[in-house]
């Protein structure tokens, strides 16, 4: 058995896209998904691993699930301590052979609202893959910045970690000088490599479509991009990627801006309705690439430009701190005309990404087999 950690809800798409990549990628060493054990926030959201547990609460607030989740998350930091298993969780996971962390993931403690996130939801994971005596691996995910006590307590949960891998070059900072510490490409960005030459482009004349989320340290952005989006008129829709916790939901969002959301990203993509991308989640973005259609992200924190940076895509991912209508205009404008300059800009990278790819699986090979 092999216990996979760190899950979200497949409620946001991009957290879902990930987990199928991890199981992907363990499907390609030999791991059936029978043969895994997802621990997750949302578990029944991903219906189809039959074998499942929930770590961590939703959302951000005081909720009827607090208690329970304090409770879990406490057994587990304790049995991993004590190698004595404390409740079902703990059990399940002493009987894992070992322990991967699902890609994507983002350990940090910054201030208080994400210490208390990371101490509640993913350090007691981190402790237990640590303590375990198994193989342990930690796909390509951001880590940091990592202060306070949580901070320094992840910081010593990663140095028993066999292999982590970050996705970006600040984490590879902070992290310097860990043990077993290697920086690879989001799983996303892998797998879209792999797929390229078989990539169906989207054709022109198709919708424009925007894809924000609430972004605290960037109030005012959206007015922004609802100017870019207004100058493209009927052609523009607003995607959900993101539904489930109010706190999180893009639907939410839109509400609280006065956007009619036009349906799911994945839906748009999957119809082929999009010719261009314009999107603040990141995998938002990245999916769209998956399906063919060129993306501008607007990154707010390290991992866009990082995964942009790795695809040759720099010119094409913005500050959303810092954004300008008329040059995002202009981008999409020149996308919507003519995306050859940008796939010309990811072909080139394809040779590199697809070696990193390899990697990555040599370490889920090694860490799967013992």
């Amino acid at each position: 058995m092999i216990g996979v950690l760190h899950a979200y809800s497949r409620t946001n798409s991009g957290d879902g896209l990930l987990v199928d990549l991890t199981l992907e990628r363990l499907g390609r060493a030999g791991v059936a998904v029978d043969d895994v054990l997802l621990v997750a926030l949302d578990p029944e959201s991903f219906p189809e691993v039959p074998r499942r547990a929930p770590m961590g609460v939703r959302g951000r607030g005081v909720s009827a699930d607090l208690v329970p989740a304090a409770w879990r998350s406490a057994a587990v930091a304790t049995s991993a301590v004590t190698h004595r298993p404390l409740g079902d969780l703990a059990r399940r996971l002493a009987e894992c052979d070992a322990l991967v962390a699902v890609g994507g993931g983002y350990l940090r403690a910054v201030d208080l609202v994400s210490s208390v996130g990371t101490a509640l939801n993913h350090l007691p994971q981190l402790v237990a893959a640590g303590h375990s005596g198994r193989p342990t691996l930690y796909l390509p995910q951001s880590i940091g910045p990592l202060r306070g006590p949580v901070g320094e307590a992840v910081r010593r949960g990663l140095r028993r970690i066999d292999a982590v891998c970050v996705r970006d070059r600040w984490s590879a900072a902070e992290l310097a000088g860990l043990p077993g510490l290697h920086q690879l490409p989001d799983l996303a960005v892998l797998d879209l490599a792999e797929r390229f030459d078989g990539l169906e482009r989207a054709r022109p004349g198709g919708a424009v479509g925007f894809v924000a989320r609430q972004v605290p340290h960037a109030d005012g952005y959206e007015a922004v991009v609802r100017r870019v989006a207004d100058g493209f008129g009927a052609d523009a829709v607003w995607a959900v990627q993101t539904e489930g916790d109010r706190t999180k939901s893009d639907a939410v969002h839109y509400e609280r801006l006065g956007i009619s959301a036009a349906g799911a990203l994945a839906d748009m993509l999957a119809a082929r309705r999009l010719s261009v991308v314009v999107s603040v989640r990141l995998h938002g973005a990245l999916m769209a690439l998956r399906a063919g259609v060129p993306a501008v992200h607007l990154a707010y924190d390290r991992k866009g430009p990082a995964a942009f940076a790795d695809l040759g895509l720099d010119e094409w991912c913005f500050d959303v701190r810092a954004l300008s209508a008329p040059a995002l205009a202009e981008a999409v404008r020149s996308l919507a005309a003519d995306p050859g300059p940008y796939w010309d800009k990811v072909a080139g990278r394809i040779g590199e990404l697809r070696a990193a790819s390899a990697r990555l699986d040599e370490l889920v090979r090694a860490t799967v087999s013992g």
